[in-house]
């Protein structure tokens, strides 16, 4: 038997046809679509201060005292320290002030009036009125033993060898004194510009203790005990002051004396001597004696005066 020989057949159906895709068409560029108008916003309206809100508690302010008040409390008191008073009483704010602040209170006043009294102390301790003043101690002595010879007698040197063994001295002091004039003009400038400083500082203080006994009423119990305390301290440094400004004129009016003394006596008055000293021979004649004592005198005197 032959082997049955099988033959493909066609599958029934449709034939599919290929699917064709359209080619695109060419595309003109759009035109750009107009926004619509809308008008901007109104702008915010502007937002309102801030404002502190009160809170709870003592509000603090400070303290108002008017003119009249100071002088219906302090009768008869300087118009001037009445001010600085007020000024003083404006910066203080009775609530808000603790114990550490009236313990302190014019304190800044007192602390400047010790630095002037250190100042001046300083400014004493480096002054040429010593030197001077050594100086015509000095000066004083030699031409006392230069009169002193003029009275001659059987032991006693004449005066013209007397005076010859002191010139080169007594023109070396007369150097030292010419030389330390303007250092006592300057000298009496720093002690005169002392002078307003040490004022100002003692109406600070005057002002402070107005300030303080006006507290003193207003302010609570604690407060009060602890500025009359205050108040006292402020009335010493006031003392010290004044006690201050006597040293200071006194100091003032010796610089002038010896600034007087040195330019208008020793400087003068010494050529005068030298005039005199100059040509007196061993023996001198009574109306030599005479002359020449009369102005070593005259020198020693002016000097003993002022010393």
């Amino acid at each position: 038997m032959r082997p049955t020989a099988f033959k493909p057949t066609a599958m029934s159906g449709t034939v599919p046809t290929p699917v064709q895709v359209p080619a695109p068409a060419p595309t003109s560029m759009a035109k750009p679509t107009a926004m619509p108008f809308r008008a901007p916003a109104p702008a915010p309206a502007p937002a309102e201060p801030l404002r502190a809100s009160a809170l709870p508690g003592t509000q603090r302010k400070p303290l108002e005292v008017s003119h009249e008040q100071l002088a219906l409390r302090f009768p008869g008191t300087d118009l001037r320290l009445l001010e600085r008073a007020r000024a003083i009483l404006a910066g203080v704010s009775l609530h808000s002030t603790a114990a550490t602040y009236w313990l302190s209170f014019g304190v800044q006043a007192q602390e400047t009036v010790t630095a002037l009294v250190m100042e001046r102390v300083a400014a004493m301790e480096t002054s040429p009125t010593r030197d001077v003043t050594t100086h015509l101690a000095r000066l004083q002595l030699l031409l006392s033993e230069v009169l002193d010879s003029m009275d001659g007698g059987f032991f006693k040197k004449p005066a013209a060898a007397v005076w010859s063994s002191v010139t080169g001295e007594v023109r070396q002091l007369e150097a030292l004194l010419s030389n330390a004039g303007p250092k006592l003009s300057e000298m009496l400038d720093t002690l005169s510009a002392m002078a307003p400083k040490l004022r100002d500082a003692d109406e600070q203080l005057q002002s402070h203790a107005l300030a303080a006994q006006y507290l003193v009423d207003v302010a609570g119990e604690d407060a009060a005990h602890l500025l009359v305390s205050r108040a006292l301290a402020l009335t010493q440094s006031q003392a010290l002051v004044l006690e201050q400004l006597q040293m200071l004129a006194l100091a003032t009016t010796n610089v002038q004396e010896l600034i007087t003394l040195v330019q208008n006596g020793v400087l003068l008055q010494l050529p005068a001597v030298y005039s005199q000293m100059a040509g007196l021979p061993t023996k001198p004649s009574d109306t030599q004696r005479y002359l020449a004592t009369e102005k070593l005198a005259e020198l020693a005197q002016t000097i003993n005066r002022k010393l």
